[in-house]
């Protein structure tokens, strides 16, 4: 099995857009895929219409719990649509979970123990959704997946974000975790871009630092001189309606334009991934 975690610490920044559209193309490439919402505020679950699955009495807490018999497939549901996955679905009470993984000891591996390695021959793919703060349940997300995508809109507040993301985040991880296996970003990912001179002005600044090598084909500024239609995943009222309508943004258009970004994103990913799990 190989997992991702979608992350960033900032919101607004269309991190559950990427979540939830990486795992459909995943599943579109032929994988059996797990989207997990760790986010408290449901917006995964919700923006493939499991919304009824945050108030249910039983959530992921369950599943964590060393004493209760709750499995991870007890909580998942399936995602219809012309490419199924399935997800295990955030909770309004989730934020309970936060408390008592931060209690317990080595809580920063729960998510791997109770959700990742029970599954890891069910699943090619696991996706998690985290919350846009850095904290016991962002950390166990990551640690789960030891791997990340970083979606950010192109301004300064997400690229300070996108450094403290991973200063105060992904290094602090890496120096209580084993060096053989290390968290790793896979892609940096200009999300909701609308293509004016600012934006134009941080792709610029994101090929010059540090960051550059993670950034996918179709996130470059050469695309602003190519036929198409700029750099990045573009702002699309398309997402906004799929998210209304509780679907992915193939099962809502199935020629939407964005999609074709979203199928490279997730070859970029496969490409670059280890089997992590």
């Amino acid at each position: 099995m190989n997992g991702v975690t979608v992350t960033l610490q900032k919101g607004g920044v269309g991190k559950t857009t990427v979540a939830i559209n990486l795992a459909e193309r995943f599943a579109a490439a032929g994988n059996d895929v797990l989207l997990v919402d760790v986010d408290p505020q449901g917006s995964a679950t919700d923006g493939v219409g499991c919304n009824d699955a945050y108030t249910t009495d039983t959530y992921l807490k369950h599943v964590l719990d060393e004493d209760d018999p709750t499995t991870p497939t007890d909580v998942i549901r399936t995602v219809c649509g012309p490419n199924q996955f399935d997800l295990v679905p955030s909770n309004r009470k989730l934020q309970r979970v936060s408390h008592e993984l931060y209690e317990a000891d080595n809580g920063e591996a729960a998510f791997y123990r109770h959700i990742v390695a029970p599954l890891e021959s069910t699943y090619d793919w696991v996706v998690f959704d985290a919350p846009p703060t850095i904290g016991p349940v962002s950390n166990a997300a990551v640690v789960a997946t030891r791997q990340v995508v970083v979606p950010m809109q192109l301004s300064k507040p997400s690229a300070d974000a996108l450094v403290r993301t991973v200063t105060n985040q992904l290094f602090a991880l890496n120096g209580r975790l084993s060096e053989s296996d290390p968290v790793e970003i896979l892609a940096i990912v200009p999300n909701r871009v609308k293509g004016d001179n600012e934006e134009k002005h941080v792709l610029n600044a994101l090929e010059d630092s540090q960051f550059e090598s993670y950034l996918p084909s179709f996130a470059r500024t050469t695309a602003y001189e190519s036929p198409g239609p700029g750099p990045g995943i573009r702002e699309r009222v398309a997402f906004r309606r799929s998210y209304r309508e509780g679907v992915p943004l193939a099962a809502y258009d199935s020629s939407a334009d964005m999609l074709k970004r979203f199928a490279a994103l997730a070859a970029m990913i496969e490409d670059e991934a280890r089997e992590s799990i």
